[in-house]
């Protein structure tokens, strides 16, 4: 699965209208709310539903994405992790989210912040235990295309550009692959 995301990764990724049958639940943080904006200018109305704060942390997440989820959403994005204060924190709440959505795929994003690395590691690990959990290894696209905005945390514009095409793919990938298993399972 991470070699299919670098691959993704390393290629120009142009986002792909998403339809509107299956939307997708983008729950975020800073870093949602400007992958969000990108998200929508290539996506139809009703396709992507969002709640994403400035400085929000995976509790205030998990609270959010157990108000807003609804059966509709088959895809879902948690943008979170960049505001909490221990990895142990953020394993807890993956944890959380993942019994939230059950069998729903899960976006997850590894993190650009001062100390990341065992908080990349809790991610990486959880995306690892589940077919349902997709990975967006950020920390290492953005380093490989200097994706990252002056703090070093942030996202360049570029870089909003990239992660919400780095998501449009994910989401495409998996309804490309429900389609195709309809048309196995029943043939015309």
């Amino acid at each position: 699965m991470l070699a299919a995301l670098a691959v993704l990764a390393a290629i120009a990724v142009v986002p792909a209208r998403a339809g509107a049958s299956e939307p997708v639940l983008y729950v975020g943080d800073s870093l949602g709310v400007g992958t969000v904006q990108q998200l929508r200018s290539n996506t139809p109305p009703g396709a992507l539903d969002f709640d994403t704060r400035v400085g929000r942390g995976s509790t205030e997440g998990l609270a959010v994405l157990n108000s807003r989820l609804r059966r509709r959403h088959k895809i879902v994005v948690f943008d979170l992790g960049t505001n909490d204060a221990s990895p142990e924190l953020l394993r807890a709440n993956l944890r959380r989210a993942r019994t939230l959505t059950g069998e729903r795929l899960l976006i997850v994003f590894t993190l650009n912040k001062p100390g990341a690395g065992p908080f990349n590691s809790v991610i990486r690990a959880f995306a690892g235990s589940a077919d349902n959990v997709f990975l967006v290894d950020w920390s290492s696209v953005a380093a490989r295309g200097h994706l990252l905005g002056g703090d070093g945390i942030h996202a360049s514009p570029s870089g909003y550009r990239r992660r919400a095409a780095l998501v449009h793919a994910l989401i495409r990938g998996v309804r490309q692959a429900r389609w195709a298993a309809a048309r196995t399972l029943n043939p015309r």
